[in-house]
């Protein structure tokens, strides 16, 4: 890796901002990705390390250049990555109040006819097979906002992004329900 020199004044230039990221890509992506990975998981390593450059482009401008670029970077990288687990573990909290919630409220009340309960019990396993295809943040948010009635506002509040993003998950996790209900189109 090399070592790189940035010129505070020149920041404001969105092209050399831009110059100066590439240069931070080239020299610092495969080990940014590698530490997160190495965390996180593969998948969730690759979303996290990206979020690492977008926040270096989003800061660069307040870095000072006490501490090398590279210490800067992991420290982005670790902070990033602290924060992933903590919301993986809030997630996966509410996830499981959400589906004791659903087991409650499933076995609540038993259908009078044998018919009913052989139909309801058969809805039952659909769901909980359903849900268990569904990716685990697509399955929080069915869970939070359609069985506990958690409104759009507070989901997005909960996982940290816009309202509209949060519509488009739900809308995108229905969509693979009833693809996962119907089976795969052809």
């Amino acid at each position: 890796m090399k070592y790189v020199v940035i010129d505070q004044q020149r920041l404001q230039d969105d092209d050399y901002r831009t110059a100066v990221l590439t240069t931070l890509l080239r020299d610092y992506q495969d080990g940014i990705v590698h530490y997160c990975v190495a965390r996180l998981g593969e998948v969730a390593g690759e979303e996290v390390a990206q979020e690492v450059f977008v926040t270096a482009w989003e800061t660069l401008r307040q870095f000072r250049q006490e501490a090398a670029i590279s210490t800067w970077l992991f420290g982005i990288a670790r902070h990033k990555c602290l924060q992933a687990l903590r919301n993986r573990v809030r997630r996966r909290a509410i996830l499981a109040a959400g589906l004791a919630d659903i087991r409650q409220h499933a076995h609540a009340d038993d259908p009078e006819t044998p018919e009913g309960l052989v139909v309801t019990q058969a809805q039952r396993v659909w769901l909980a097979a359903s849900l268990a295809k569904l990716r685990d943040s697509e399955r929080m948010l069915v869970v939070l906002h359609y069985l506990k009635g958690l409104p759009v506002a507070e989901l997005a509040e909960v996982v940290g992004t816009s309202e509209a993003a949060v519509r488009k998950r739900l809308l995108r996790a229905l969509q693979r329900l009833r693809e996962i209900h119907d089976g795969p189109t052809r």
